[in-house]
């Protein structure tokens, strides 16, 4: 741990604009709030990662990445073998436009290969020569706008985190709003207004938010439709489906693509 920690530090400070560190990490593994003193681009070269902070919980699939601006506690989790890539950057004197919160980004298939080659250069790259270029030309491939995050919102209230946590261990549960007012103690009524309060969704619509959370690492393991369904509670793989597209605007093939996508890159 303490040569982990030096590391970190040596990469805050080492005079150049980008840092890079490469990471395995086994499935499942969690990891704890902290913070760095440069702008982090964090990128799952393969696998997924669950991304928290204080805005919520973010599920990043493959080709995207996550900007945090410097200074900005967060935890990164990951969500079966994850291999991540992460560029720390001095923004100062740079000139660039990027995001002063948190910020999904696009990963194109170029940027995905120059952020490979860059977390294989010596930290201390030549800046001057072929490397120096490298950086260059990554920066200048990074699309800063924003796209929007699949992402669960931070819950505040004791009763809804405990529904939460309910529906994160098992998603395929199908007990209905009434029922989990009556586990609760609190009128149907008063969960529902918690629920929009706290999410600005209805239950059903946080329920398949919950629910996509869940698929998105079995998708990106090639793990079948049907299977998928049955695990999350639905009696076909075409009303999986439909529901996964009204979420995500995509559908379900979409992310296995995109993850064997990265994975021959």
């Amino acid at each position: 741990m303490a040569k982990q920690m030096q590391l970190h530090e040596y990469l805050q400070t080492v005079p150049r604009p980008i840092s890079a560190m490469a990471k395995s990490y086994p499935p499942g593994y969690e990891g704890y709030r902290h913070t760095h003193g440069r702008a982090q681009f964090l990128y799952a070269a393969s696998g997924s990662m669950r991304l928290s902070f204080d805005v919520g919980c973010w599920l990043v699939p493959p080709m995207r990445a996550v900007w945090l601006p410097a200074g900005y506690p967060h935890q990164t989790d990951a969500i079966g073998a994850l291999e991540m890539r992460t560029l720390y950057i001095d923004t100062t004197g740079l000139g660039l436009a990027t995001p002063e919160t948190p910020s999904m980004l696009r990963v194109s298939p170029l940027l995905h290969e120059l952020v490979m080659r860059v977390t294989e250069m010596p930290v201390e790259y030549d800046e001057l020569g072929q490397e120096g270029r490298v950086i260059e030309t990554l920066l200048g491939e990074i699309d800063w706008s924003a796209i929007h995050p699949l992402c669960l919102p931070a819950i505040h209230d004791l009763r809804l985190r405990k529904l939460e946590l309910a529906l994160r261990k098992n998603p395929a549960d199908s007990k209905t709003l009434e029922e989990w007012s009556k586990r609760l103690g609190i009128s149907t009524r008063t969960l529902t207004r918690l629920v929009r309060r706290e999410t600005n969704l209805s239950f059903q619509a946080w329920k398949d938010q919950i629910r996509t959370f869940a698929a998105i690492p079995m998708l990106t393991e090639g793990i079948a439709l049907a299977e998928i369904a049955d695990a999350l509670g639905y009696e076909t793989a075409w009303s999986f489906t439909a529901m996964f597209k009204r979420v995500t605007g995509k559908l379900p093939s979409k992310y296995t693509l995109a993850e064997e996508q990265a994975r021959k890159n």
